[in-house]
């Protein structure tokens, strides 16, 4: 039997499978346990990120962010030191990046490796590795079947996390086009394509549908064929 993708474009089919009721929507089936487009985005992000990296620290060493709270930790009375911030995410990042990498050396049975001090080397050398791993580790990994939200350890979903992270920090969200015709699943007009994207995405969280530009197409020509009272060709 087919596995339905743990991606979140599938909560709505998810969510309509455990209401029990009636439905038509269709999920993004794995290949075999991921779909092809989760599986090529998580490859796209986690090469991202070592340049993402480099871009944070570039904010570290000019001081130009900080916490918005002004505190450190728990405490009101300590105020943010320059860069704090960058620093933060930096751990948050590299951390998750060495602990992701030493997990699957443990699962596969690889020999661990001693971590340097130079984090730019650490951070390349864990995506490099990773990178090598990755597809393996969306099918095998314990946590792969895990759905993808904030919290998960879905190895996709963590990178997508990170990435995600990253690139809200450094003010690199993508510009995004607005297709303004309904979502074919959720039927809102959150249909949008990033810049460099092989695929048009639902930005409505409980939908999360992936078009590709030639299915965008075929559901632009239904629409049209409906408004106009004609069958599609």
């Amino acid at each position: 039997m087919p596995t339905a993708c743990p991606g979140s474009h599938n909560t709505a089919w998810r969510q309509a499978e455990a209401d029990g009721q009636p439905h038509n929507l269709q999920p993004a089936w794995g290949n075999p346990l991921h779909c092809t487009r989760c599986t090529e985005r998580a490859h796209r992000e986690l090469a991202q990120l070592p340049e993402l990296l480099a871009a944070i620290w570039l904010e570290a060493t000019n001081g130009t962010r900080g916490l918005p709270t002004g505190t450190i930790g728990r405490s009101p009375t300590h105020p943010a030191w320059p860069g704090q911030a960058s620093r933060l995410i930096t751990d948050h990042i590299i951390g998750g990046l060495i602990e992701l990498e030493a997990d699957i050396r443990g699962l596969r049975g690889l020999t661990g490796r001693s971590i340097g001090r130079r984090e730019g080397v650490v951070a390349t050398q864990s995506v490099t590795f990773l990178a090598a791993h990755l597809d393996w580790a969306l099918e095998y990994h314990p946590a792969a079947g895990e759905t993808h939200d904030r919290l998960s350890a879905n190895p996709a979903s963590q990178i997508h996390q990170w990435n995600r992270a990253a690139t809200r920090f450094t003010a690199r969200d993508e510009r995004l086009d607005h297709h303004r015709v309904p979502c074919p699943r959720c039927e809102l007009l959150t249909l949008f394509r990033a810049d460099g994207d092989d695929y048009i995405e639902c930005r409505n969280t409980t939908c999360g549908l992936l078009l590709t530009p030639g299915e965008y197409f075929e559901h632009t020509k239904t629409l049209a064929a409906g408004h106009s009272g004609q069958v599609a060709a």
